[in-house]
């Protein structure tokens, strides 16, 4: 999956959870106060991206994730391990 079909699943998963919609999402809104996610909508965003997605995602990992960029960049990076190691 590439980045705009990751970029398009996670507009996806945020409108299901927020029941917004999201017309100018781009790399540089923040979660936070761009989206108005709080730590909940956050933590049920991360389940559904691990689910839909197959990639589990440490809470480790989203303490430096603060754009809708960022977590691409997290995804796109656990998907790339996840592609490797399944290749392997």
């Amino acid at each position: 999956m590439d980045r705009k079909e990751l970029a398009s699943t996670l507009l996806e998963l945020l409108e299901e959870e927020t029941g917004e919609t999201y017309p100018d999402l781009d790399d540089a809104t923040t979660l936070r106060d761009g989206l108005h996610l709080d730590s909940v909508d956050m933590v049920s965003l991360v389940l559904h991206v691990e689910t839909r997605l197959n990639l589990p995602i440490d809470s480790a990992e989203l303490q430096h994730v603060v754009t809708v960029g960022d977590l691409l960049n997290l995804l796109e990076r656990k998907q790339a391990t996840s592609d490797r190691q399944h290749a392997a």
